[in-house]
Formats: C-alpha cells, structure tokens, sequence
C-alpha cells in the first residue's frame, strides 16, 4: 500500500488539491449582469439605465377575450403579488392628500409660478376660479373638494399639479391605478416595484414561480406573464444552465469519440481528466479575484477544456513514437510547449487589456487553467505515457503536404473568401442582444409591443450625475435653467438650496400689500357665488403659514428619479424627446444623454475599439515572442498562416449563413490566433532542420485540434447567443486552422529536409 501511495504520490496530491478546490468553488457567487458584457464606454449609460425607474420595473401583463375579464383578473393578479410580498404596495393618496400637496408649493415655487400666481391674483380669475368652485361644491366630487377649496381659492392647486403632469409627459405613458389599457382594452399592464433587487437570481426565481402558477390555474383564453430585467435574468440563467448540460454531455460524447480513435490507451484517460482537473482550481482563483464568476464564463470552461488537452497529447505521442528515454524526449518538448504556453498566455494577457469585465474574467481562468495544464504534462503524467511508449506502435512518418501550386490557389482563394466575408458580415448595435431568451419570452414580448404604441425611439433619458443627492439636484436645477423648456423632474425634486430659495421667493411673494389686495379680492367676489365671509380663513391662516399645512410633501412614494450608483454617486433621471438640443448638453462627466440609437452607436464604437485593441496587442506579443523563439522573420510570418486561414474562413462564413456578429466575438479573436499559432509553431520546429520529426507525428496535430473542437467547438449547439457566437466561431476557425497546419504548411516547409 505505501509503495502505491509513494508511487503515486504527485497524483494524489493534485486529486486532492482539486477536490479542495472544487468545494471551495460551491461558495462562488455566480452573477449574470449585463454591465459585465460591455466595454467602459458604454457601461455608465446601461448602468444608469438599469437604475432608471422603468429599468426597476416589473411589467405584468393580462390579455383576455374581453376588456372586463382582463381588467379584473390584472386586478387579482396584483392583490397576489402584494401579499405574498414580491411587488411593493401601489401609493394610494391619503384623504388630506391635496392639503399636503398644496402644503409642497413654497418649496417648488418657482419663478414660473410666482408670474402665474400673480395672473391667478386678477379680478377675472378669482371669478372664474370661484366659479368654478361653487359648481365642484353641487358635484357628486364635493365631499373630497370640500377639503381643499377653503385652503386655495385661487386655484394655486394648478401649480404643483401642472408639475406633475408635466412630469408623466416625457414618458409617453399615461395609466390609472397602476395600469396601461392596450387600444382594445384586451390587454392590461401593470407596473410595479419589485421588492427584492430586479437583477437577484432569487427574486427572479420567486417571481417566475409565482407566474407559473397563475397561469395553470388559468382558462385557455386568459393569459397573464411578466416583462422587465427580473425575465432577463431568469431566462439567461435557463438558458446556460441548459447550455451547459447539453454542451458538457455532447463534449465528453465527442472526446470520448477521439480517444477511441486516437489513444485507445488506459492510461490516455488521464488526459481527458484535465478538463477536470483544472477547471475548479480556475474558476476559484477567477471569483477570489472579481468576487463573483459570471455564468459566461464558467460556459468558456468548455472551451479550456479543450486547449488543456493539448500539451498533454502532444507529450502522450511523443513518448510513444520516441525510443529515447523520457527525460531526453521532455526535454526536447520543452521549447514547443513552452513556446506554444507562452502565445496562448499572450493573446489571453491581451484580452485581459479589455475593459470588458467577462473578458478579464474569461483571460484570468484560461490563463490559470492552461499554466496548470502544462505543469500536469511536464511534471505528473509523463511516468504514465512512458509506459505506453513501451508498447508503442510503428512510427508513421507520412505528411499531408499538398503540391505547392495548388497550396498556394488555395490561399488565393481563401484570402479572396475572407475578404469578402469582411465586407459583408453583419455586425449586431444592440446591446438587447446579448441577453438570450427563449420562443416564449419572445412571443410574449410581441403581445406586449402590439399593445402599446412603441415610444422607445422617439424618447430618451438624461442623466444628471452628482457626487451627493443634493448635488445632483443642484445640477439638475440649473442645467433645467439654460434649456429652453425646464426638465419636469426639476419642478418637483428640487434640492435644499432650491427649496431655500423658492420658500423665499413664495414668502416675497406673500408680502402684506398682496395679502390685503387677496383679502380685498375674496370680499368682493366670494359672496356673489354664496361664500360666507369667513369661508375662506384657512388659505390665510394655513396656506400661507411658515409652517406646512399637514405634513412635508414625500413625491419619491410614487415616483423617484434619484437614482444611487454602485460608486457612491447619485443621478437624477430626466425623461426627454430625443433631439440633438439634449444631446448637444451632454458632457459624459455629469450629464449623459443616450437613447436606442445614441447607446447601439455608442456599443459599435466600443466594440470596434475594443477588437483593434485586443488584436493589434495580441498580434505584438505574439509575433514579439514567435520572433525570439525563431529568430528568423520566415519561420515567424509561417507560424501566422494558421490564424489568417482560421481569421478569414470564419468571416467568410460569417456572411454565408448570415450570422449576427456580436461583440463576444472579440473572445474568439485572440483565441484563435493563439491557437493558430500553436499549431503553426508545431509544424515548424518538426520541419527544422536536425529535429526529430518522430516527436512531431500528423497524429498528434489532428488529436490536439480535435480535442480543442470536441471542448470548444460543441459550444455551437448553445442556444445562449454568446455561447453560440464563440461555439460557430472556434468550430469553423480552429477547424480551418488545422487543416492550414496539416495540408498547406508542409507544402512551404519540406524543403527544410
């Protein structure tokens, strides 16, 4: 038993290492957001429009057969949410609601208002306004007008609710009682504050549950779902839960498939135990580092497991097909899997340059991942190949070089396939599209869209940034100022010193000649609408009291645009029509502006700064680091034939099937040239002169790029766009690129003879 433990201790010690980290791993936060997918240019306008009030809400939409029925079962459904706690309580306006609201006017009184305070204050309209009041009084609204008209004879009620309306006007949404009536009446939608945070898993879960339930206990021609961030999240989660069983299942079906073909040896498996080996060790050092792993790039695991395999198989064939011993036969396989480590590390450190955050993650667990991978081939399998060697089959020295006229048609061709690709593939500006739904989801946003007029064009939001809450009403006020119609919001949130200024203003506006001139006004015309002489003391003795008349006016119970930011700022957000007059103000300091097309725009630049980022620095050091392995600028340019095969067969192909490219395609860039190159590398080192080519077998190639399709390239069977875009990408590339190193470098390097 202790020669066992002692002969196999190395592999011992890394099982256990990996159980450690693989438990340590069920602590990980697992998270899915969709700040973590887009580059720094575009991520403060998404963050502030996920903090914005409709980006917090829960759409819940009802359609039935009639109007009645819809309206009713929108009304249940609503009561359920709000006992059960997953949406938070409509406000309902408490009976001396209109006091307090008039109470709020000395704070928000603008110098607007005081000039229309001032028309209110005439002859004409004290007999219009009083009027006015004495039919309210014979309605069927008397015994709610009753509390107001002695406090406000004069109407200065208007003020505050002209505010408000003004407010409901840039969103293009009008509703009563918490919900939209669709043109027909058929579909009825509320909206709600959820309770928990509208990007927790959790809640998500709860609130998905709860809807599944409604709809089973409902007849065939109801029909009740929800719409918001909250059915984003739950459907990305689903979907790469889904995705990563189907991926998993289908990648060990494929790997098992080259074992079968290629090794057929007990001790081979253990290669097809590196994926296993090195994902949780990667994935825990991933989330110490970020605090949480982003379900993308546990997906990307696949893709690693696939680039692992690789070193060890190139080990495994080289112990089998050399009769030397097996330190000698490592110790000439050093320089190619060094080198080969090496450009994959830089084209991930390149990555790892990009200012999107799953690209950070994604480059930390490869590099990880793949440094764990080589030291297992070096250090802990080699004493288990050796034993194969020993049974080793003849070695077979064929190539599959092509004639060098033909070769070089087939780089025409492909260079003339690429280029075309480029000028026609499409590339997808919004950003909606990172997110994956399912047919449902889809079916259900359509219902949602036909029954209501689409706005979201011809709107916008602005952004008013500050440090502090009271900042950012500063700014919003006086940026309010310089336009030419103020910002709604700007009327009724207004900051301390705002509020300062208009309570002075209001008390300079109440001196003691317009008081009598007031006084003088209701003493002639109240009478002649029945008034007693005294009906009218509490406007003077409450109205315009220093103190309020009920209670301060809290508007954020119903509406709130303070938002707070993960830094420690705060926003205020303003509902505006999409003109260049807001864009134009727009500093991307402390006023951002976007709408659709400004956020898809600004995404496209991000992205296509992003791509020549990573590209241009992954093309450096890799060409940098090929140049100080070779020394010879031929061998270096030849190593790169792999990765412009792989490059423009994936665009041309791009633009065949009419694929959508999205912005993970930048993953796939730097991935692809590491592999590229690795496989170029191998061609050349085994073609040099004095090399032996037995270590170098077409075997080893095929089985190393098979491998790295079997983990990567089943990615294409994802139905997460993200996971599928990379899946299509490393199918088609890495699938070119081998067939570049097997059938077309030869063709330029047997003269190496």
């Amino acid at each position: 038993m202790k020669h066992v433990l002692r002969a196999h201790k190395k592999l011992l010690w890394l099982a256990l290492f990996t159980l450690a980290c693989a438990g340590l791993c069920t602590q990980l936060r697992v998270s899915e957001n969709i700040l973590s997918m887009v580059p720094a240019s575009v991520r403060k306008p998404v963050e502030l429009f996920e903090h914005s009030a409709l980006g917090q809400k829960l759409f819940v939409v009802t359609h039935a057969a009639d109007e009645e029925e819809a309206r009713e079962r929108a009304l249940t459904v609503r009561d359920e949410l709000v006992s059960k706690g997953l949406v938070r309580p409509l406000f309902v306006p408490p009976a001396d609601f209109a006091r307090v609201l008039l109470g709020g006017l000395p704070a928000r009184f603008s110098a607007a208002d005081a000039a229309r305070a001032a028309q209110l204050l005439t002859p004409e309209e004290t007999q219009k306004n009083l009027g006015a009041h004495y039919e309210n009084l014979l309605s069927l609204q008397s015994t709610f007008l009753k509390q107001i008209i002695p406090y406000d004879p004069f109407n200065l009620m208007s003020l505050i609710t002209g505010k408000l309306a003004a407010l409901g006007k840039g969103t293009g949404l009008e509703f009563q009682d918490g919900l939209l009536t669709s043109a027909d009446g058929k579909t009825q939608i509320g909206m709600y504050d959820v309770s928990g945070k509208s990007t927790d898993f959790n809640t998500a879960q709860k609130i998905n549950d709860f809807f599944v339930s409604v709809q089973q206990q409902l007849s065939p021609g109801l029909r009740v779902f929800y719409l918001g961030s909250l059915r984003y999240t739950w459907e990305n989660v689903q979907i790469i839960k889904r995705d990563l069983r189907v991926i998993t299942l289908l990648a060990l079906t494929c790997l098992s498939a080259v074992f079968f073909i290629f090794f057929r040896q007990k001790s081979a498996l253990l290669i097809y135990a590196l994926p296993v080996i090195v994902l949780p060790p990667a994935a825990l050092v991933t989330g110490l580092i970020f605090g949480e792993i982003s379900g993308i790039t546990l997906g990307f695991g696949s893709v690693v497991a696939g680039l692992s395999l690789d070193y060890a198989v190139y080990v495994f064939f080289a112990l089998q097909a050399s009769p030397s011993a097996s330190a000698q036969t490592l110790a000439s396989l050093k320089k190619h899997l060094f080198c080969n480590f090496m450009t994959s590390a830089l084209c991930f450190c390149a990555l790892f340059c990009s200012s999107v955050e799953v690209f950070r993650q994604i480059a930390v667990f490869s590099l990880c991942a793949l440094a764990l991978a080589l030291f297992c081939a070096l250090q802990i399998f080699p004493p288990y190949f050796q034993n194969v060697a020993k049974q080793s089959l003849p070695v077979v020295t064929r190539t599959y070089a092509l004639p060098r006229a033909v070769a070089l048609a087939v780089c025409a061709l492909v260079l003339v396939f690429g280029w075309w690709g480029v000028t026609r593939t499409r590339f997808s500006r919004d950003i909606a599209e990172l997110n994956s739904t399912s047919p449902a989801f889809k079916q259900d946003k359509q219902l949602f869209d036909n029954a209501l007029p689409v706005i979201a064009d011809k709107q916008a939001l602005l952004f008013v940034l500050g440090a502090s809450q009271e900042e950012a009403l500063m700014r919003n006020e006086i940026l309010s100022a310089k336009l030419p119609e103020p910002l709604a919001v700007s009327g009724l949130f207004v900051s301390q010193r705002g509020q300062t200024q208009n309570k002075r203003r209001w008390a300079d506006f109440w001196n003691a000649n317009r008081r009598n001139y007031a006084r003088l006004l209701l003493e002639e015309y109240a009478p002649q609408f029945g008034f007693a002489p005294d009906a009218f003391t509490p406007f003077f003795e409450h109205t315009l009291a220093d103190a309020p008349l009920v209670g301060p006016l809290d508007l954020s119970v119903f509406y709130n645009p303070v938002i707070a930011l993960t830094d420690g700022s705060y926003g205020i957000v303003n509902h505006v029509a999409d003109t260049s007059e807001y864009k134009q103000i727009a500093d991307n300091k402390n006023v951002f502006f976007f709408s659709r097309f400004a956020l898809q725009e600004q995404l496209m630049h991000g992205v296509k700064n992003q791509a020549l980022q990573i590209v241009l620095l992954a093309l450096l050091f890799n060409f940098s680091a090929v140049w100080l392995v070779f020394r010879k600028l031929k061998d270096t340019l030849i190593c790169f034939v792999p990765v412009v095969f792989g490059a423009c067969v994936t665009f041309g192909c791009f633009a065949l099937f009419g694929v959508r490219v999205n912005l993970f395609v930048l993953v796939f860039l730097p991935l692809l040239m590491g592999l590229g190159i690795d496989y170029g590398i191998f061609q050349v080192i085994k073609y040099k002169r004095g090399a032996d080519r037995a270590l170098y077998p077409p075997r080893a190639l095929m089985a190393a790029g098979l491998s790295t399709l079997a983990g990567f390239g089943v990615l294409i069977a994802a139905k997460h766009e993200v996971l599928f875009m990379m899946g299509f990408s490393s199918f088609v590339g890495i699938s070119a690129a081998v067939c570049a190193s097997l059938f077309i470098l030869p063709a330029f390097l047997e003269r190496k003879k």
